[in-house]
């Protein structure tokens, strides 16, 4: 029997790096082995924050890759350019009536560029990725376009495919919740404007698609509940996770030096702020601060730069690292960090950070994603992010069993190893198999979504 023919259209794909990547290059990586030719559309000029070459031989040479032109500047450029838009630093030494002048043509020219741009900066790569698209589809007889976004405006090139191709099965995979997390934590999306329109593509997506797939409990409970007129059968759970293959060569160590090590890994950002952590080891006896170093691997944005300033403890900021480099990080840490101050996001890194076995300090609300992964898992201690004695004690803790060579209790492997990127492929093969074998055939529920058994087709 030949195999489906399936799209994958991506913003973000190697050798662009970051954990944005990560899902979209293990559906490539894997998907073939489940009876798919897997045809790759990614933006040919992608203004991502961090590029990994290094994640390009994950990419089986069965894949065929395709790009199309992505009009945008780079991407720090692109965000000290929104940030003098928005105003948010003013000279203090313009006269007040030349500054208020200044400020409401800036806001003025924010509104505009805001506008153009809605939803987001990237809507400018939807008609160029429609376009071609719409050649490999014809060329070589795709039967599934599956679109996985953030950013969010790639579901404008599926919506624009399925009305042209009504044949064609639609799958829609939301990476993060856009209506209820990043039109409220990101600040380039927050406007009226803006939400009015993101939540006109979310519908015309959830109605085109013929799968919509959530990766946290949470957010498929969102989505489903704003289009109750839609069938169960269409909405699936498919969490993130992490490619075991990543980590054949882990090998967990001893550092060199004394005291403890705490190892974040991955984007500082507002909503993973370190400001809860280190707020809180600043506050600790210096006996027992003087014994740890932090070290951040990974992009710090703007906003968070302040937050590491006059620091009392020793932070150690390392910047961005490939994955391999950064895997050999965490091979020495004694801890590895984590912070998501809402209770709706589940951060891709988290799976990465427990395929090490190395423990977790988690700064999350209780009840939240995060917590309820780490609870599952036993792969780490998550406390309140807004409760600093809790997270002294929790520090103080790690400190005392990592000083005495005690393990913290330990991970629950079958847990974790449920979320390998192969067998969660597998169950996405599946799913997109239904749809093609059979439109009749109902989807599985929730509760079935996780279902990691072989896909018919697997060889």
């Amino acid at each position: 029997m030949p195999n489906r023919k399936l799209l994958l259209i991506s913003y973000l794909f190697p050798p662009v790096g970051g954990i944005g990547v990560q899902r979209a290059l293990s559906l490539a990586k894997y998907l073939p082995g489940e009876g798919y030719d897997v045809h790759v559309l990614q933006a040919r000029n992608a203004a991502g924050p961090v590029l990994d070459p290094g994640l390009v031989k994950h990419i089986p040479p069965v894949v065929m890759r395709h790009s199309a032109f992505a009009p945008e500047i780079p991407f720090h450029l692109r965000h000290t350019a929104w940030k003098w838009l928005s105003g948010r630093k003013r000279s203090q030494t313009v006269a007040p009536s030349a500054s208020k002048a200044q400020s409401q043509s800036k806001s003025l020219l924010g509104t505009i560029v805001s506008r153009v741009l809605c939803p987001e900066p990237e809507v400018l790569w939807a008609p160029f990725a429609i376009r071609k698209a719409r050649r490999i589809i014809e060329r070589h007889g795709i039967e599934a376009v599956l679109v996985t976004a953030p950013p969010f405006s790639a579901f404008l090139v599926g919506n624009a495919l399925k009305r042209q191709f009504p044949k064609l099965k639609l799958i829609s995979d939301f990476r993060d919740e856009w209506l209820s997390f990043y039109l409220k934590d990101f600040e380039f999306q927050s406007s009226d404007y803006t939400r009015r329109r993101a939540e006109a593509i979310e519908r015309e997506t959830v109605e085109l698609s013929d799968l919509v797939v959530a990766v946290a409990r949470f957010s498929l409970r969102e989505i489903r509940g704003r289009y109750p007129e839609q069938p169960d059968g269409k909405f699936l759970l498919l969490p993130n996770g992490y490619d075991p293959e990543a980590f054949e060569g882990f090998t967990p160590r001893r550092h060199q030096g004394p005291g403890v090590i705490v190892t974040h890994v991955g984007t500082a950002y507002k909503t993973a702020s370190p400001r809860y952590y280190l707020d809180a080891l600043d506050g600790m006896p210096e006996e027992m601060r003087s014994r740890i170093e932090t070290r951040f691997v990974g992009r710090i944005a703007e906003t968070e730069r302040p937050v590491f300033e006059s620091r009392k403890s020793r932070v150690n900021m390392l910047g961005f690292k490939p994955q391999s480099e950064a895997l050999r990080e965490m091979e020495e840490t004694d801890y590895l960090l984590l912070t998501m101050t809402n209770d709706i996001s589940l951060p891709g890194k988290l799976f990465e950070y427990m395929a090490t076995g190395k423990p977790i300090l988690a700064l999350s609300p209780p009840g939240g994603e995060v917590d309820r992964i780490l609870r599952e898992t036993k792969a780490g201690w998550c406390v309140p992010h807004d409760d600093p004695a809790a997270i002294r004690a929790m520090i103080a803790r790690a400190c005392e069993l990592a000083e005495a060579g005690k393990a913290p209790p330990a991970p629950n492997w079958e847990a974790i190893r449920s979320y390998e990127r192969p067998k969660l492929t597998a169950a996405y093969g599946k799913a997109i198999y239904r749809l093609l074998e059979s439109a009749d055939m109902a989807l599985p529920e929730e509760t079935g979504s996780l279902e990691l058994s072989s896909s018919p087709r697997q060889k």
